[in-house]
Formats: C-alpha cells, structure tokens, sequence
C-alpha cells in the first residue's frame, strides 16, 4: 500500500468528521441497480419458468428439462444466469445437480404476476 493511501486512512480514523455516511440517494440507486437487474433475469420466459417450478422445492435437472422442454445447452445457459443473479441456487447431491429457489425478492414477483394474471 502507497504511503499516501496509508496516511489518507489513518486520517480519516482519526477525525470522525472526514467519514462519509451513505447517502439515500446512494441506497436509492442500488435498490433500482438490484429491482433492474431481478427483472432482467425474470425477464426471459424460460427463466420464470424455472423459477416457477422452483417456487416450493428444489427440483433437479433432469425435472426440470422435462418439464421445460428445451435442450440442455439452453437450459444450462438460463440457469447460470439465474445463479450468476443470485436468484437460485445448486448444490450437488449423488452426482446430480439440484436447484432451488434463493431469491424471496423472485418468489414475491412470480406471485404479484400471478394476482396480475388472475385479473
């Protein structure tokens, strides 16, 4: 570390009034960063059809290609999407890979499109 950066810090621990406090406008912006980037993942078809399906239960790839009806290749890409997002979640059990739900914030969108949908 530079000696300057090692200073600047020193200064900043020792004189509470150089603190930055975060700002609501910083909050403000990561929440529309986070509410943008949940729906651009939900955003697909396929992927909110695999959320669906993982709304109650982990479900694992095989369950999911047949329920689905796409190939691997296209379901894998659509997962590790998902899981890139933080929106599921794999674990491997038995030399299967198994996925749920990890997201509330994807849970409650499938069910306001759900009340949405039932107008």
């Amino acid at each position: 570390m530079s000696a300057y950066v090692r200073q600047r810090l020193a200064e900043v621990e020792a004189d509470p009034a150089l603190r930055r406090e975060p700002s609501a406008e910083s909050s403000s912006h990561d929440q529309l960063t986070f509410a943008a980037e949940l729906l651009s993942g939900l955003g697909y078809g396929i992927r909110l059809l695999i959320v669906v399906h993982l709304l109650d239960e982990e479900r694992s790839v095989s369950y999911l290609l047949s329920q689905i009806k796409c190939s691997q290749a296209t379901l894998s890409q659509h997962l590790g999407k998902l899981l890139s997002l933080n929106i599921v979640e794999a674990r491997y059990h038995g030399g299967r890979r198994y996925y749920s739900l990890k997201s509330p914030e994807a849970k409650e969108v499938v069910h306001l499109l759900d009340r949405l949908y039932q107008r």
